[in-house]
């Protein structure tokens, strides 16, 4: 019995197959580069590459929010704008005399048809 399970580990050696790399390991295999090991000034320039891309990444989108905080600003403005410009038009209509005359009829009052008499002061001497 002893013979048998010496034997069973030695076969399941030749059975199995050698590991299999996946995709990733074939794709981005650089060992035949480095020649197996990472060299520092390798790993320190992508770390920076890596830092740079980041940071450029970051001021992207910095840039694409103001961007849409204009945008939006420039809208709001253009609303009031259309409303200042519909009030004064308004106003504008509201002080013309023959709209004064008819608001003034709700209180009974009427529009004068004589023309206002100018008042000449003589002045005081002393």
């Amino acid at each position: 019995m002893a013979s048998s399970l010496e034997t069973e580990p030695k076969e399941k050696e030749k059975t199995t197959s050698p590991p299999k790399e996946s995709p990733m390991e074939m794709l981005f295999n650089i060992d035949s580069l480095t020649g197996g090991q990472m060299p520092m000034e390798l790993v320190k320039r992508i770390t920076f590459v890596a830092g740079l891309i980041l940071i450029y990444i970051y001021y992207t989108m910095l840039a694409e929010g103001r961007m849409h905080q204009i945008v939006t600003t420039k809208q709001e403005l253009e609303e009031i704008r259309a409303d200042y410009t519909t009030q004064k038009a308004d106003y504008m209509k509201v002080g013309k005399q023959s709209y004064l005359a008819i608001a003034m009829r709700r209180y009974g009052l009427e529009v004068s048809l004589t023309p206002p008499i100018k008042v000449v002061a003589d002045p005081v001497k002393e």
